[in-house]
């Protein structure tokens, strides 16, 4: 999935469809949890509160080796979602004009540009040429014609609230916004409208092509060096078939924060008016969303290898960007081979940068191999972060959440596949080798005793 280089170890396999699913938050449980909201609050480390997810499935991929060259060929849908919202208009719903110590101040500014939400779902083809040269050496590409079947989209460039105190218990109030929403679907939908409007030459408009590349080498019988880049060269344009702008200024004046209700200058009239000139100034617009990319993956990897190649630790560089989340980590990494039944690997992932703020994670993978060359892999990034059994303070046993938790991922698939001959001789040979040390070893050991 992630390198076109990466060696198989088969000679034909097929991959049945596969879930890469995660959730993820913006805040750990531990921000929000375990204490007072409002104190919790004012120490909220992120600029927006809000979850993403993304979820990637394989329909299905089909691979064949042949001599010193692998080609395959599949399918995938990706899908996309996210919303935040900015952490200070939360703080000013939970305490208005008030400051941290309960104070009233009609002096008010708040920024809430940091709200946005977005969706998104494209499908997949590709296919994929390996090419072996020599024992060392393994270069890979994979050509994918991508189709953007929905997304939309809602950013503000400026959205903010201010207040000036004019004397008297009055203030003025002005909502300031410039921002967007727009909408694509390739089926045609005005959402805004409720219309529809197929159209197949913009559907296939919407369609681009990719391309990765990757690169295995070994430096000697212990260590392996490999990388890979995905998503070159692709990109689309969108035209909305939904879009609204925001773009100006809405006053108000006269307006009481603590006037009683039989006045018409109470907070529901001032809101009542806002939503008036918000739809005033709201308007449809042909505009929206310029350009689309597509997933992009970047990775860069060392690994070293035990002399029977059955276990293996590395270093890995990952970078991703995709419409729900952008990030770069490191990653130290284990993968080990238990017979010829079962494989597992784990991760301990630090993140470095990110769209959203991250924590560490922990990563656990497994391949149970199944009767006649099924498999299934079972995998999970959530490992430091699940629920855990704990002890409150009256002593009773309650299962609790982890502070640092903010994801919850799974990843599940089945597949089929033929090991290579060489693949399966070199397991021959390494099991007759171990009968002949046993051999051996026992033949000292009744030397010694005679």
């Amino acid at each position: 999935m992630l390198n076109p280089a990466a060696d198989v170890d088969a000679r034909v396999w097929l991959a049945i469809p596969a879930l890469n699913a995660t959730v993820q938050t913006s805040f750990a449980a531990g921000d929000v949890l375990g204490g007072d909201l409002g104190t919790l609050w004012r120490k909220f480390p992120s600029e927006a509160a809000g979850a993403l997810t993304y979820n990637d499935i394989q329909l299905f991929s089909l691979g064949f080796k042949s001599k010193t060259s692998i080609y395959w060929l599949g399918s995938s849908l990706n899908v996309d979602a996210s919303g935040f919202v900015d952490r200070d208009l939360i703080g000013f719903a939970l305490w208005g004009m008030k400051d941290a110590n309960g104070i009233i101040d009609l002096n008010y500014d708040g920024n809430f540009n940091q709200t946005s939400a977005v969706a998104s779902a494209r499908s997949n083809v590709h296919l994929g040429w390996q090419r072996e040269f020599g024992q060392k050496l393994r270069l890979g590409a994979t050509f994918n014609l991508t189709q953007v079947l929905a997304h939309a989209e809602l950013y503000f460039d400026s959205l903010g609230l201010r207040s000036t105190d004019v004397g008297n218990g009055f203030n003025e109030l002005m909502l300031v916004s410039q921002g967007s929403v727009a909408a694509f679907s390739g089926a045609g939908i005005d959402f805004l409208n409720g219309t529809f409007n197929f159209d197949a030459d913009k559907l296939f408009a919407t369609s681009f092509a990719t391309l990765d590349l990757g690169a295995t080498y070994d430096l000697g019988k212990r260590w392996r060096l490999a990388g890979s880049i995905q998503g070159l060269g692709g990109a689309t344009s969108l035209a909305s078939d939904t879009a609204v702008s925001f773009n100006g200024r809405i006053p108000f004046e006269g307006f009481s924060y603590s006037s009683s209700v039989d006045t018409s200058l109470d907070a529901m009239a001032y809101f009542d008016t806002l939503l008036v000139q918000i739809q005033d100034f709201a308007k449809n617009s042909s505009g929206g969303m310029a350009s689309f990319s597509p997933l992009r993956r970047v990775d860069l990897a060392a690994y070293w290898r035990s002399p029977n190649k059955t276990h293996q630790l590395g270093l890995h560089y990952l970078a991703r960007s995709r419409p729900a989340l952008s990030f770069q980590a490191l990653a130290a990494e284990y993968h080990g081979f238990y017979g010829r039944r079962l494989q597992l690997s784990a991760s301990y992932t630090q993140p470095l940068t990110g769209s959203v703020a991250m924590r560490p994670s922990v990563s656990v993978q497994t391949t149970l191999r199944l009767a006649a060359g099924l498999a299934l892999n079972l995998g999970t990034s959530t490992a430091n972060m699940l629920p855990q059994l704990t002890t409150t303070n009256s002593g009773a046993l309650t299962v609790g959440l982890p502070a640092n938790l903010d994801r919850l991922n799974v990843n599940v698939g089945l597949h089929w596949m033929l090991y290579e001959k060489s693949y399966r001789k070199a397991v021959k040979e390494r099991g007759a080798a171990k009968k002949v040390k046993r051999a051996a070893q026992e033949a000292n050991r009744a030397a010694t005793t005679n």
